[in-house]
């Protein structure tokens, strides 16, 4: 009798295990793209170096913008005062990569113009981490025979 109320018991177990499903208010929510969970606007203190000599730049607000799931835009915002004042400048196609929380903004070089005829190379990389975007970028702007090297940590808003 004991025999049969085991194996009564062990079937009922079974038969249990199987027919209910799980309960899981979790549902399967497909992986957001890493350039989507970095798009947005920044704000943080920009440093810039050129010849030995730093400038901080406080405020600065940066935008990234998704072009497509691995690929943003970056706006520089505009800094320093006249008559060496310069523009905001928009960095585009930067590749982006996702790894254990970080994203990374590949290392790319962009060459362009601004509205007023200036030219400009910027060599640009950076990460975001738990919406902190950490920025380093060279720039050669117009005539200017050295490169500023700034670098800014930025939260996202």
């Amino acid at each position: 009798m004991n025999q049969i109320k085991f194996l009564f018991a062990t079937i009922m177990a079974v038969v249990f295990l199987t027919t209910f499903s799980s309960c899981n208010d979790e549902k399967d929510e497909p992986a957001v793209p890493a350039a989507k969970t970095i798009q947005g606007t920044y704000a943080g203190n920009l440093e810039c170096t050129v010849m030995g000599s730093a400038s901080i730049f406080e405020g600065k607000t940066f935008i990234v913008n998704a072009t497509d799931e691995s690929t943003v835009s970056v706006v520089l915002p505009a800094f320093g005062e006249a008559p060496m004042a310069l523009p905001s400048i928009t960095l585009t196609g930067v590749k982006v990569t996702e790894a254990n929380g970080v994203v990374t903004l590949a290392t790319t070089e962009v060459t362009g113009q601004t509205d007023a005829g200036k030219s400009y190379t910027c060599t640009f990389s950076g990460t975001v981490q738990d919406k902190t975007l950490n920025l380093k970028f060279n720039l050669q702007y117009g005539a200017m025979p050295m490169p500023m090297i700034c670098s800014s940590t930025a939260l996202k808003q």
